[in-house]
C-alpha cells in the first residue's frame, strides 16, 4: 500500500484521557473497554467529544506489555478526574500525517515511530475490517 504523507499544524486539544496497560495480543479488547469507559465518563461529566477517539502507543511487540493512551478529542469543559480517567491537553505543533485504509492489523506500514491513531471509521461503524479508516499522526519537533 502507498501512503501519501502531509505536514500540518495541529491546535492544542482538550481530551478525556485514560492509560491502559495490555499486551500486543490484548490491544483490541483493551481499546474497546477503555473507549467505553471514556464515553461513560464523558456522559457522566456532561461533556461532548467533538472529534474521533484517539490512541497513542509504542510499536507493540508480541509478548511484551505496553501502555496505551486513549483520548476522546475536543471535549467541552474541564471535568474533574475520576478514577484512572483525567483531562489532559494535547499540545499544538507540527505533525506528519497519513491515512491507512483497511485492517488494523496491517497498519504498521503506515508509520515507523510512535504516533497517534485517530479512528475515523472503526469496527463500530464499518461492516467489514477492510472499510476501517485510521488517520496516523506523527508529532514532529520544531528546530
Amino acid at each position: 500500500m502507498t501512503y501519501d504523507v502531509t505536514f500540518t499544524e495541529l491546535a492544542s486539544t482538550v481530551t478525556c484521557h485514560q492509560r491502559v496497560n495490555t499486551t500486543a495480543a490484548g490491544i483490541a479488547s483493551a481499546v474497546g473497554r477503555g473507549l467505553q469507559d471514556l464515553y461513560e465518563f464523558a456522559a457522566r461529566a456532561a461533556v461532548t467529544p467533538a472529534g474521533p477517539p484517539q490512541l497513542s502507543c509504542p510499536d507493540p511487540a508480541p509478548g511484551r506489555e505496553l501502555d496505551l493512551d486513549l483520548h476522546l478529542l475536543q471535549i467541552s469543559g474541564r471535568p474533574e478526574k475520576s478514577g484512572d480517567i483525567d483531562v489532559v491537553v494535547l499540545p499544538e505543533g507540527p505533525v506528519a500525517q497519513t491515512f491507512h485504509h483497511g485492517r488494523y492489523d496491517e497498519i504498521g506500514a503506515a508509520y515507523e515511530a510512535p504516533a497517534r491513531e485517530l479512528y475515523l471509521t472503526g469496527p463500530d461503524t464499518a461492516t467489514v475490517p477492510d472499510d476501517c479508516l485510521t488517520e496516523v499522526v506523527v508529532p514532529l519537533r520544531r528546530n
